[in-house]
């Protein structure tokens, strides 16, 4: 009767075990799930996929499940988060992260990772950043954003080129116009322009309100419901400017109707003397330029009398953030492991971008727009942040009639009039 009891009660308690083993096998592993704005095949996608594979084998009880999603993850992981399940890490600009997640309190802070060890360098991971790029995004003196590439923008131009016209780099709008006025007398288009891309075209009045008017002056515009700021003369001012341009014929032939990349392209070969736009040309254009050409940049002109100046920097931020309800810890871990100097110097010699690690070069080609970066004075967003605060406002008002401007087809008081017009107009249907 004893071992008939025995018997039984053994195998229980042998099965009992075996569940507790598995149960505790079980809880060690962790599993990451990271949404990525690159695609496969990009150069970025390369690389963040070599720091998953060895973060991986250097845990082996963590998985980072990751899906390459491209620029639209944000709007995906916004409608996940609000549905309470986001991935545990993903990526954007800093203002379309802070548009989407931080205004909506879909973020968690990321404080203990500052203090966090860099794997097989021993540097706190806060002591290894360009000085406020960590600081930059931050929400009520709390870190939910960690950045790992700097895009800028500004001119850029063949430094041989110039030196054949006998061309310096211009810091005023005077010199600007002069520099234009020289390349047109050289049989030289001076700017070049793929008139489809109406962002690129929205270069020109937003860089002229931010150096007449100071950053927040576009927000500002923007968002006030009655439309009245615009009648502020520091706006008509901007778009007169603009006109000046077109009216002086600086924009090369044929740029309304250029699909990109036609015009850029032209610039790289030496059809026009310089173009207006992100950091991130000189890569797209490396395979069109000849041999002596030699990538140079420099920043938007200073206005006489205006409040911004020309050592302030756009900053565009590409980085990591943790929506709400992440696996804090475990994602904190796989970001000290991934801003070790090892991957980042792939971000600039793989991705041909700009690392946000203090201690590495830019890409020949960037050396200016870093110089740019951590010289400046002082920083603003991208655009003055309006594509991520007021994205259809910015998609359904500001950029057609910018288009407009541009091209010519109104004049500077007519822009300004319809932008006042259809901002309060936008407001008043929301």
């Amino acid at each position: 009767m004893i071992k008939k009891i025995f018997f039984p009660l053994l195998i229980v308690l042998v099965l009992l075990l075996a569940a507790c083993s598995k149960e505790s096998s079980t809880e060690k592993e962790t599993t990451i799930k990271y949404w990525s704005m690159w695609n496969k095949g990009e150069p970025q996608q390369v690389v963040l996929q070599k720091v998953i594979d060895d973060y991986e084998e250097a845990n082996p009880d963590v998985k980072v499940d990751v899906q390459w999603m491209g620029r639209q993850v944000m709007s995906k992981v916004r409608n996940a988060a609000l549905g309470g399940n986001a991935p545990d890490l993903t990526e954007q600009s800093g203002a379309e992260v802070e548009g989407t997640l931080f205004k909506n309190d879909l973020a968690e802070p990321l404080d203990e990772l500052l203090s966090m060890k860099i794997p097989n360098e021993g540097t706190p991971f806060q002591d290894v950043f360009i000085d406020e790029m960590l600081s930059f995004y931050q929400q009520d003196n709390k870190t939910y954003f960690i950045p790992y590439e700097i895009i800028s923008s500004g001119f850029h131009y063949n430094e041989n080129a110039f030196k054949e016209y006998g061309i310096e780099p211009p810091k005023t709008w005077g010199e600007f116009i002069k520099v234009n006025e020289k390349l047109k007398s050289e049989g030289v288009a001076p700017l070049a322009q793929d008139g489809n891309i109406d962002f690129y075209n929205a270069y020109y009045f937003y860089w002229l309100v931010e150096r007449l008017m100071g950053p927040g002056a576009l927000l500002e515009a923007a968002g006030d419901k009655t439309g009245e700021t615009w009648t502020k003369p520091g706006y008509l001012e901007a778009a007169k400017k603009v006109q000046e341009l077109v009216d002086n014929g600086y924009f090369a032939d044929g740029y309304k109707g250029s699909q990109y990349p036609a015009a850029q392209t032209a610039w790289a070969s030496g059809d026009a003397g310089m173009i207006l736009n992100g950091s991130w040309l000189s890569s797209e254009t490396a395979k069109y330029s000849s041999k002596d050409f030699v990538y140079k940049a420099f920043p938007f002109p200073e206005m006489e009398g205006g409040e911004g100046s020309y050592d302030q920097a756009e900053l565009y931020l590409i980085g990591w953030v943790a929506p709400k309800g992440s696996n804090k810890e475990a994602v904190q871990d796989f970001l000290a492991f991934a801003m070790q100097k090892k991957y980042q110097e792939k971000i600039v010699s793989d991705t041909k971008n700009i690392s946000t690690r203090k201690d590495l070069e830019a890409p020949a080609a960037l050396e200016d727009f870093r110089e740019i970066v951590v010289n400046a004075s002082s920083y603003h967003k991208e655009y003055d942040g309006l594509q991520a605060e007021y994205p259809q406002w910015w998609k359904t008002v500001f950029l057609p009639l910018d288009d407009k401007l541009v091209f010519g087809e109104i004049t500077a008081e007519e822009f300004i009039k319809e932008l006042k017009k259809q901002t309060k107009d936008y407001w008043s249907k929301q």
